[in-house]
């Protein structure tokens, strides 16, 4: 049980579109592009996300549409030195939380900002991992997380796996989990 596993399971999700072991060499170089990825507004950027990612044992990239694992709770959030959430995503099932919130100003339709949780110094964009529930204990693994990566490791991946770079409608993501 394993990562084969994994990957027959979820090659039959309607939702993904192609499944790739990621090891070896290549998962170093993805590693070392996602972990020099910086923000561009000149934010600093804290990718917690990867740091659980390379705490996993087996690692794997899924190409799929926005169907696949959507977010139950926050994958970005902004936060000042002292912890304090200046700011976050906002996950589709969470949109009704925040409608008539009066200290959220919007951004996009889909991240807050809270100016008045801090003095907006010292702020970071922080990436947090995804918990996974398509995949577990049945399939052999334990601990899975979910990334999506930065554009130019998106690139990278689609690069070296042949897909399509102007195929909007799939996104590449890591799923990092540990053997049971």
């Amino acid at each position: 049980m394993g990562s084969k596993e994994v990957i027959e399971k979820l090659s039959s999700d309607t939702s993904v579109k192609a499944v790739f072991p990621l090891e070896g060499e290549l998962y170093d170089i993805v590693m070392a592009e996602e972990g020099s990825v910086t923000s561009a507004t000149g934010m600093p950027l804290i990718n917690r996300a990867l740091k659980e990612v390379v705490k996993r044992s087996k690692a794997i990239c899924i190409f799929c549409s926005s169907k696949f694992e959507p977010p139950m709770d926050h994958v970005m959030i902004m936060e000042d030195t002292d912890g304090n959430v200046v700011g976050h995503d906002i996950p589709v099932n969470m949109a009704h939380k925040y409608k008539n919130d009066e200290n959220a100003i919007f951004i996009s339709d889909d991240f807050v900002l809270y100016p008045d949780r801090t003095d907006m110094k010292d702020i970071a964009m922080v990436m947090l991992p995804q918990k996974v529930t398509s995949v577990g204990e049945a399939e052999g693994v334990k601990d899975a997380v979910l990334l999506y990566p930065a554009t130019t490791t998106d690139v990278l991946l689609r690069k070296h796996f042949k897909i399509k770079m102007n195929d909007i409608d799939t996104a590449s993501a890591i799923l990092a989990f540990n053997i049971l």
